[in-house]
């Protein structure tokens, strides 16, 4: 379903219930003979609640009463009556009694005296306590069949000891399958917009079952621990709107104190797909309760990273002993962090290829390794690792080393530094990929996949900012400029990096960000590449960021010459060689020359073979060969250009983009199949096809034509 039919279906699944406030009478209600009323302590939806004296059993009792009540809010008030009146739990509200007073439905029922959870100022301990018995009760409910539906800070009480009480069953589904097991219909929205789950937010009653409590309950949890809700917005469609398609923040990143393990459990509360959160609130509980005794749950760390990295990451075992490390077992540690520094530092020195560099960062790699196959709990040696990869280029090498070992170095202010270079990097290598997407949509979508990956750069950068000691000043700054990055202010990134820069005039990473920015904005960031340059003259990133900018702009000698350098420094740099060969290939389409093409495949032959797993790479080959075979008559052109799209379609990137090209091969071949008096049928058939299920998917101009061309040849045959 396309996401403006999604919105214009919540918009009005919204009119149906969320806006069907009734006004409050003037005056109490009248209350039956037995009950005194005392004050008002509370009012939602159609009920208002009071504090009364029942007279027949001398105990203070809470008396809901339903006013001006549609049918449906009728049931629901019985419901909630019936409902509550099944559970025995000691932290689930009491009902005493249903009843009716000329003709005005009320409930009596336990009073809890100390308000209710949204009020209450709580420590982590506290509120820990309360969560688990909330947790408990809820399990309890849900073995009788019975979700909430609405769990929300209001609708927890506490008493003057701290202990929970869960309230208001009113809109709860009966899961066991009753009669009226839910007054729900498809389409209606009912609960707490900022902390229903998805499924419930798309008005889909008959997907709500337990797991839509667990949701709830962590974004009660996350609210309690942050001060707001995972999701908010200027009004309600777009609230539910966030609730369906976006991902929650982390608490950490409001308050950097909240344990790790206990935002890892509220974030897999909160998992779009119920398969995704824990499958019972018992589980939910037990996690909890290991964090209230200061316990690690369990893969406390991979957990944590779970929705940093996009992944469960494996964490080495822990030593069985605490770790006797002196001064003498952190040698080792501190030659690597030497090795290091000399190496960045002779980046200063050199302006030619660092192919001789890279083996003396090959070689530390192989040590490192001979480390963790004795020691797989080294966590210097794996995270250090990781660093010498990422200085290596090799960024997923060094995503993987650096996040299984964050966790155990992680009161190092530079840890996160690094991590957190390591995720802007990578955001900025994703945002060029996906760029190559051939619709609309997809290039959106992926762009906002890649800045998952900024978000993980802020926290760690936060997380750096936190913990502060040792990280220089413009350390400091860069982190808060990268954090603007991510929050979109592009304007005030650019403002924070000119004010490093005029403290810090020689820090070429932020002249290579300032003009990255300058980049999504629309300036020139030239001049910022060429500063970073200036001060590091082996720099083939701000070298290659300089010829993507050509590029965009049609200038390709200029970004020949940038993408030239880049080489000249990092001959292994396979993105620089897709684009140098695209460069040819750009020019190629244009005149028909055929030397351009030549020369566009001679410059991938000369790749390392690195470039055969590079999807940029086979893709610009098969593009290539595909720009001959138009001036050939030669089939070997179009069998090259299918064999490289074959491989193409194996490897990470828009695969609509290889389904188009494959699709136009295949036209040129039934053309050439054609002409020698072959039946061309196989071919065109399966063009059309893939036209259809991509037309269906996401319309193009692109495929409109090559479907077209496929039918109309196919008919032309017939």
């Amino acid at each position: 379903m396309a996401v403006n039919e999604e919105r214009h279906l919540v918009e009005e699944a919204v009119r149906q219930d969320l806006f069907a406030a009734n006004p409050w009478p003037a005056g109490r209600p009248a209350a039956p003979e037995h009950f005194e009323l005392v004050r008002e302590i509370g009012r939602g939806g159609a009920g208002i609640v009071y504090l009364a004296r029942d007279r027949r059993l001398d105990r203070s009792v809470a008396l809901k009463f339903l006013m001006n009540a549609r049918p449906a809010d009728l049931e629901r008030f019985r419901r909630e009556a019936r409902f509550t009146a099944r559970l025995s739990d000691p932290a689930i509200v009491q009902i005493y009694e249903l009843g009716g007073e000329d003709g005005q439905p009320y409930i009596s029922m336990q009073f809890v005296d100390g308000g209710n959870l949204k009020s209450a100022a709580l420590e982590l301990g506290p509120l820990l306590r309360v969560m688990i018995e909330v947790a408990r009760a809820l399990h309890h409910a849900h073995g009788q069949g019975i979700v909430h539906r609405d769990i929300k800070p209001e609708n927890i009480l506490l008493d003057r000891e701290g202990r929970a009480y869960v309230t208001d069953f009113g809109i709860a589904r009966d899961i066991s399958g009753g009669v009226g097991a839910t007054l729900s219909t498809a389409g209606q929205v009912i609960g707490t917009p900022g902390l229903m789950p998805p499924e419930q937010a798309r008005g889909e009653p008959h997907e709500v079952d337990a797991r839509s409590d667990v949701y709830a309950f962590g974004g009660t949890l996350f609210y309690k621990l942050t001060g707001r809700y995972p999701f908010v917005g200027t009004n309600l469609v777009d609230v539910l709107h966030a609730v369906i398609h976006d991902d929650p923040p982390f608490p950490r990143s409001f308050d950097a104190s909240i344990p790790r393990g206990l935002e890892a459990v509220v974030l897999k509360c909160l998992q779009k797909a119920k398969r995704a959160r824990y499958a019972t609130l018992e589980l939910v509980r037990v996690e909890l309760d290991k964090i209230a005794r200061g316990l690690t749950v369990e893969s406390e760390s991979g957990a944590w990273l779970k929705r940093l990295v996009g992944k469960v990451v494996g964490v080495p075992a822990r030593p069985t002993e605490p770790s006797q490390e002196t001064d003498a077992g952190l040698a080792p540690a501190l030659e690597v962090v030497r090795e290091l520094a000399e190496w960045d530092a002779s980046l200063y020195r050199t302006a030619g290829p660092i192919d001789r560099a890279f083996e003396r960062l090959d070689a530390l790699v192989e040590r490192l390794g001979r480390v963790l196959a004795d020691r797989p709990d080294t966590a210097w040696a794996r995270f250090y690792r990781g660093v010498a990869l990422f200085r290596r280029d090799d960024l997923q090498g060094a995503l993987e080393e650096m996040e299984r070992a964050i966790d155990r170095v992680g009161h190092l202010a530079g840890a996160y530094f690094e991590l957190g270079r390591l995720y802007l990097a990578l955001y900025l290598e994703r945002q060029h990929q996906e760029r190559q997407h051939i619709t609309e949509e997809g290039t959106r979508d992926g762009l906002r996949r890649a800045r998952g990956r900024l978000r993980q750069a802020a926290v760690a950068f936060e997380e750096a900012e936190r913990l502060r000691a040792g990280l220089p000043l413009w350390q400091l700054e860069f982190c808060r400029a990268a954090q603007l990055l991510a929050d979109g202010e592009l304007e005030a990134c650019i403002a924070a990096c000119d004010r490093i820069l005029g403290d810090e005039p020689d820090a070429e990473e932020v002249w290579k960000l300032r003009g990255d920015v300058l980049c999504l904005v629309g300036r020139d960031p030239i001049a910022s590449y060429d500063s970073a340059i200036g001060i590091r003259r082996s720099y083939y990133d701000a070298h290659y960021a300089k010829a993507e900018h050509y590029y965009a702009l049609g200038d390709l000698p200029r970004a020949r010459a940038a993408l030239e350098r880049t080489l000249g420094i990092h001959p292994a740099c396979t993105d620089a060689t897709m684009l140098l060969a695209s460069t040819f290939l750009v020019e190629a389409r244009t005149s028909g020359d055929p030397a351009l093409i030549e020369e566009g495949l001679r410059i991938l032959d000369r790749a390392p073979g690195l470039a055969h797993e590079h999807y940029g790479c086979a893709v610009t080959r098969a593009e290539l060969a595909l720009t001959r075979a138009d001036h050939s008559a030669a089939s070997e052109w179009i069998d090259s250009a299918l064999a490289d799209l074959g491989r193409a379609s194996a490897l990470d990137g828009c695969q609509n983009r290889v389904n188009l090209l494959t699709s136009r091969a295949l036209i040129h071949r039934a053309r050439l199949a054609r002409e020698r008096g072959e039946d061309p049928s196989a071919d065109l058939a399966a063009v059309v096809e893939m036209g259809r299920e991509a037309l269906a998917n996401a319309p193009t101009a692109e495929w409109t034509e090559v479907l077209d061309e496929a039918e109309r040849t196919l008919a032309a045959g017939a």
